[in-house]
């Protein structure tokens, strides 16, 4: 079980590291970034600037992948999940992003799925959370060959 559970977490923070760098590097290929700043950043009712919010994201994104990459691995070894296999994953990023759109986008202020933004951010978010169960089902095959 602890095997599994380091598997999943390598993989989870992995797969988190690999969407931060790919959010960094698009923008300079020409997608833009489509995340409007809204409002003053705040933590805990302090200003913070734009920089320390940008870093603030960055660990809340990896701390979240590597809980939710930990939960899947956790699922795989109570035995509610059969496997590490590629559609399981992709239910249980689906679920992640109701999760996010639920619990963490209110938190952090984005809205209730992210309606702060735009109409369509919760899909972007899906497609975004798909991705990561893509990546994170890429890097459990490698780990478990290797």
């Amino acid at each position: 079980m602890d095997s599994l559970l380091l598997v999943g977490a390598v993989a989870g923070m992995s797969a988190g590291a690999i969407m931060i760098f790919l959010s960094h590097v698009a923008p300079h290929l020409g997608a833009g970034n489509f995340i409007r700043d809204i409002d003053q950043p705040q933590v805990l009712g302090r200003d913070i600037s734009r920089r320390e919010a940008h870093l603030l994201g960055i660990l809340v994104h990896l701390c979240l992948s590597l809980i939710f990459g930990i939960g899947y691995a956790l699922l795989v070894g109570q035995g509610w999940v059969k496997d590490f296999s590629l559609l399981p994953i992709l239910f249980y990023s689906i679920a992640v992003a109701l999760f996010t759109g639920l619990v963490v986008m209110p938190i952090e202020g984005h809205g209730l799925f992210g309606r702060k933004h735009d109409d369509w951010f919760m899909i972007d978010v899906v497609l975004t959370n798909i991705f990561w169960g893509l990546v994170y089902f890429a890097l459990v095959g490698l780990w478990m060959v290797a």
